[in-house]
């Protein structure tokens, strides 16, 4: 049996259909939700300035049956998700996740991803929108198992 834990949603601007900030108490990250109505406020937050992993999820009108996701990493979350809402048409939400003490780099990011694209691969429930799969980066035995620790909280959180 999974051990219990307390998620804390925090609702910046007052409603519950709009921009969450999420966290869990002892987990180094934090996670902010919103809907793509939101961008332009979300994106003045400043845990998108920092190195993360994000998903963009939605529906395609040729996977309807299916949600469509977008799994993707960068240094700086929001410039890449500024790319998104230029050229991905298909999402209404997105979920980045961070490290709310900017202990997340490049490798573990990528590795998030790959991992990300990974789970929701063999899960099959979804229709991934993601060009190639990410290959497997090198990280250190400590790194990795850190790593697998902030995936493990991520899962958690996700619905």
């Amino acid at each position: 049996m999974a051990d219990p834990f307390t998620i804390r949603i925090f609702v910046p601007d007052g409603d519950p259909e709009g921009v969450r900030v999420i966290d869990r108490m002892n987990w180094t990250g934090v996670g902010v939700a919103f809907p793509r109505t939101k961008w332009s406020e979300v994106r003045q937050r400043p845990e998108l300035q920092r190195t993360g992993v994000y998903i963009l999820r939605g529906y395609m009108e040729e996977y309807a049956n299916l949600p469509t996701l977008y799994i993707g990493q960068a240094d700086s979350v929001r410039n890449r998700i500024e790319n998104h809402v230029q050229d991905k048409d298909f999402w209404n939400w997105g979920i980045v996740f961070v490290s709310a003490s900017g202990g997340l780099n490049r490798a573990h990011v990528t590795w998030l991803e790959y991992a990300l694209v990974k789970r929701a691969s063999e899960v099959n429930q979804c229709h991934l929108d993601n060009g190639n799969a990410p290959q497997e980066p090198a990280l250190t035995e400590a790194e990795k198992a850190d790593t697998q620790g902030f995936l493990k909280e991520i899962l958690q959180i996700l619905p």
